[in-house]
């Protein structure tokens, strides 16, 4: 099985939060798709008797450093439980990603402009910054790195009169949702 990818996952999900709100010592929950899910672990998940073993394998793999986590299924996809240990494991031992922490800084300013948010990613990167821009009205852009090194998640980011709001996907969900 393939356990690294989601528990850097879960840790980059923690740090987010952690960033934007501060730490508290309690429960967060994160909500991940079944297709999602099952490609981190290298499965295919075709089935119950291979989804099960995998998670419990997974919770076993990270119990020293996220602490007994739950991971409970609804309808077609997950929910991360992870424990108020697993929380202080992070916020003690995990450092901010300088560039989440930037770009989350200069997002919530207000009178942010497209060049700003550029400007943080072109900060992290010798390479090249992808800026697309969206048909879809849930997004204006799409911004990433064309290094994956560097950070391997899309952000899709929405301007709107006096704030700007995002969500970002790991690049292969978000290829897979058709985003």
């Amino acid at each position: 099985m393939e356990y690294a990818d989601l528990e850097r996952m879960l840790i980059s999900s923690i740090k987010e939060v952690q960033i934007k709100l501060g730490y508290e010592e309690e429960v967060i929950r994160f909500y991940y798709p079944e297709k999602a899910l099952t490609k981190l672990l290298g499965i295919s998940g075709e089935s119950d008797r291979e989804i099960k073993p995998a998670i419990e394998g997974f919770k076993s793999y990270v119990r020293e450093r996220l602490g007994d986590i739950r991971i409970l299924k609804s309808r077609e996809r997950f929910c991360f439980e992870i424990p108020p240990e697993g929380v202080k494991y992070v916020w003690e031992n995990i450092e901010d990603n300088g560039f989440l922490k930037e770009f989350i800084e200069t997002v919530e300013k207000t009178h942010t402009s497209l060049e700003d948010i550029l400007n943080v990613f072109q900060k992290y990167t010798d390479g090249r910054v992808c800026c697309l821009t969206s048909k879809d009205e849930e997004c204006d852009y799409i911004i990433f790195f064309e290094d994956p090194s560097v950070d391997n998640y899309r952000y899709y980011v929405k301007f709107h009169e006096n704030h700007i709001t995002y969500h970002r996907f790991l690049s292969d969900d978000a290829r897979d949702m058709g985003l």
